[in-house]
């Protein structure tokens, strides 16, 4: 079987809460897509079983890295 990132693959929308003040984390994609101008061109480079994700607070802005484990297809 084949394991896949949900968020990646918009099977499922994120469910992260703030930390800080609670309020829902918006997904801004894989952290790697931030490491480098052509980061999101680069082959995916990932765990077998999770993905990282950056996530966002829409109330205070703060940032934050995420596992998000992968599923099954």
């Amino acid at each position: 079987m084949a394991k896949i990132c949900p968020l990646c693959n918009k099977i499922k929308d994120t469910d992260a809460k703030c930390k800080d003040c609670g309020s829902l984390m918006i997904n801004m994609g894989r952290v790697q897509d931030y490491s480098d101008p052509y980061g999101p061109q680069d082959p995916i480079n990932d765990a077998d079983n999770y993905c990282i994700h950056l996530f966002k607070c829409e109330n205070c802005g703060i940032t934050e890295s995420s596992k998000v484990y992968k599923i099954n297809i």
